[in-house]
């Protein structure tokens, strides 16, 4: 059986998922593998209803990974999981866990979690995203944890999110670099989304730039190994993986 050590589920957003199942096996040690179902967003807007209609197939989705035998289920996708509440996810993710017994979390409390092991308190994100007030913008209030770290500087790619799988790893690598110019204080970088290409310049950041890099690939298969007390530590991707 390829997931002998753990199957990981996943709710994926895109409507065309492509980057996240590629950068997940190439960080994953062997013996891991994805369980994955993509949902319904093509535009990242209020309007379209994808979001509405994300979550309810994630909700179903998660179900059936539970009666696939999955070890541990992550929902993706900030706008998607919050549209509702921050009480609708949290009420959700504890029936799951209550009626299978298995680890449930969301994409963004990987992130925090993440910010809390690297000892997180001056962050600056970079999206692929575009900027609060252009149609494609769904906002993610929860990103970062007011109470831990302050977020003091945002890049947006300013990229549909259809086209999110195209993006060469230079427009992040490029807004990540203005960031921290702007903003020397910056001690960690988030690189939202595991959907456009950015895992391959974890390490190059965090060397240059001399910051810790929390990336959604990176760091929803750090929580899912650590919270199944799989400890292999994964060279290549930033300290996340590689020390913690």
């Amino acid at each position: 059986m390829y997931g002998h050590r753990a199957r990981i589920g996943y709710t994926s957003p895109p409507i065309v998922t492509e980057v996240f199942p590629y950068e997940f096996y190439k960080m994953a040690p062997p013996g891991i593998t994805l369980a994955l179902t993509t949902l319904m967003v093509a535009r990242h807007s209020a309007e379209s209803g994808e979001a509405e209609e994300s979550w309810n197939h994630a909700v179903r989705a998660t179900r059936e990974m539970v009666r696939a035998g999955v070890d541990i289920i992550v929902f993706g996708g900030g706008p998607v999981n919050y549209s509702g509440g921050a009480q609708r996810v949290e009420d959700a993710m504890q029936a799951l866990r209550d009626d299978s017994g298995i680890p449930v979390t969301n994409s963004t409390t990987a992130y925090h979690q993440a910010d809390a092991v690297l000892g997180a308190k001056v962050v600056g994100s970079v999206t692929y995203s575009s900027a609060p007030g252009s149609t494609e913008h769904l906002p993610n209030e929860r990103f970062t944890d007011p109470d831990k770290t302050a977020l003091v500087g945002q890049k947006f790619a300013g990229v549909p999110f259809i086209e999110v799988g195209a993006i060469p790893s230079e427009v992040p690598l490029r807004l990540a670099r203005e960031l921290k110019q702007e903003h020397p204080d910056i001690d960690t970088l988030h690189l939202g989304s595991p959907h456009w290409a950015t895992g391959a310049v974890i390490d190059t950041l965090e060397q240059e730039l001399g910051v810790n890099v929390v990336q959604g690939s990176q760091a929803i298969l750090w929580w899912a190994l650590r919270t199944l007390g799989i400890e292999d530590r994964i060279e290549g991707y930033g300290r996340l993986l590689r020390e913690h």
